[in-house]
């Protein structure tokens, strides 16, 4: 999602969490059509001049990220990781995090909305079997 699709968005009243995971969609899914870093459209990814959580909150007071790290400016999720594979022309590291900032807001959202992680993969496992 682009900067100005955003800021329509956050207009007409649409979840700040939700624009930043259309947005981490939309980089996932740009990145698995792509074969090189410099076919990366730059665009979908401007740091906070693109994030609906940075513009809803500018100095992350309230932001659902910062709750959950602890950190501001997206400390400790996989947003630093993408951005320095970026830099080095690391395709399939920047696949590997975006997949992960993805899924990190999606499990956030889902916290959110009903107080709990989600449970998957090798958690469910365990939780099937009683396990901590």
């Amino acid at each position: 999602m682009k900067r100005e699709e955003m800021l329509r968005r956050l207009e007409r009243g649409d979840d700040p969490l939700d624009l930043s995971i259309q947005k981490w969609q939309d980089i996932v899914d740009c990145l698995q059509k792509i074969r090189s870093v410099r076919e990366f459209d730059e665009d979908l990814e401007r740091g906070g001049d693109n994030c609906a959580l940075c513009e809803t909150f500018p100095d992350c007071t309230g932001c659902p990220v910062y709750e959950k790290t602890g950190c501001t400016d997206c400390a400790k999720t996989e947003y630093y990781r993408f951005r320095l594979a970026w830099r080095r022309a690391d395709l399939w590291t920047m696949r590997d995090a975006a997949e992960k900032e993805l899924n990190f807001l999606r499990n956030l959202q889902h916290e959110l909305i009903y107080g709990s992680p989600k449970v998957c993969g090798e958690n469910l496992a365990k939780n099937e079997k009683g396990e901590k």
